[in-house]
């Protein structure tokens, strides 16, 4: 995972170094998140209901760069958002009663960016890229809770979330031209977690009155991250 990390960040480096003209700007957007994986088969085992994973509503925000690469309409494009990732789920045998767990990350994508070329003020451009998260909030929590079940459902921190999650990010978007200089954007993207979201967890690790995702081998819930994201951005 270091590795990986130091790769991200030499990369945003080198770019800067080699750049003279970098391009600055902000971006925000509502988000869908949802978790995939065989978790979801612990969790009903463990939860002993029938669960429909949905997708949980977010929001995503933050400053992004953009590095032209020659003069083809590449470009190296650097971001550093705050994205509300996770997941929603219904019990269809408890109407009532609905989970999510909530999965908050800086992520730093660094992506490859193509511009059609065009003489007109709009252009269409399509997008591809690694991205590595790291996780600053991880919870659970339930609603709708009968009175006789409330003190038998976890409400609170995840203990065994990891750290940092690593994917990939790909989409289009349209660049439309403001001023002399200014530029608005409009991108769809969805971005895929490669690495499961929950740390195993030993014996005699476990604390009490703590939440764990974990199975009945003490594996963490296999879960990835993913997501649709609709961004508006604009670049000074």
């Amino acid at each position: 995972m270091r590795t990986t990390i130091s790769v991200l960040f030499l990369i945003l480096l080198l770019a800067f170094s080699a750049n003279a003209k970098v391009n600055f700007g902000i971006k925000a957007g509502p988000d869908m998140a949802k978790l995939s994986g065989d978790g979801w088969t612990d969790a009903e085992q463990g939860l002993e209901a029938q669960i429909d994973d949905k997708f949980k509503m977010g929001f995503a925000f933050g400053f992004v760069t953009e590095m032209p690469m020659g003069t083809g309409g590449f470009s190296l494009q650097p971001e550093f958002l705050y994205v509300m990732k996770g997941a929603k789920a219904e019990f269809p045998e408890h109407t009532e009663t609905t989970m999510k767990m909530k999965q908050d990350y800086i992520e730093v994508p660094v992506l490859i960016k193509y511009t059609v070329p065009g003489e007109g003020k709009m252009a269409p451009c399509f997008f591809a890229g690694p991205f590595a998260a790291f996780n600053i909030g991880s919870k659970v929590e339930f609603e709708g809770i009968p009175a006789e079940a409330a003190d038998d459902v976890p409400n609170g921190d995840i203990e065994n979330a990891k750290s940092v999650d690593f994917g990939v990010a790909f989409g289009a978007g349209l660049n439309m031209a403001v001023g002399q200089k200014g530029k608005l954007t409009f991108d769809l993207r969805y971005t895929l977690g490669l690495t499961d979201i929950f740390d195993d967890v030993a014996a005699d690790e476990y604390e009490d009155n703590k939440i764990y995702m974990t199975d009945d081998n003490d594996a963490g819930l296999a879960f990835k991250n993913s997501d649709i994201r609709f961004m508006v951005g604009f670049f000074f």
